[in-house]
């Protein structure tokens, strides 16, 4: 399956009505396509570690990697890319850690 039609799949399905894996592989899509690249323009990345569901929530926990593990703007990327995940899958349950 394409990059897109996992969104598209997303969107159509419902985020809470979609498999844990699902879940993952729509994430991995969304950090790859609409996250990844800024972050490799300044030198930093992030590695997608795990997913957990709590409570009706989706946990996220990446960790950022080369130039984004030590900047100090690192809080703010942090909640753009918990916005961008919430927005690109339509719903606002997805919570997102760096550890």
């Amino acid at each position: 399956m394409e990059s897109k039609d996992v969104i598209k799949e997303a969107n159509e399905l419902g985020f809470d009505n979609m498999s844990i894996v699902q879940k993952i592989n729509a994430i991995d899509v969304i950090i790859d396509l609409k996250i990844r690249e800024f972050l490799q323009a300044d030198h930093g990345d992030l590695d997608f570690l795990d997913v957990k569901e709590t409570n009706g929530l989706t946990d996220v926990y990446i960790s950022y990697v080369g130039a984004c593990g030590s900047c100090e703007s690192s809080g703010g990327t942090l909640v753009s890319i918990q916005k961008i995940l919430n927005g690109q899958l339509e719903t606002d349950k997805i919570r997102v850690y760096a550890i």
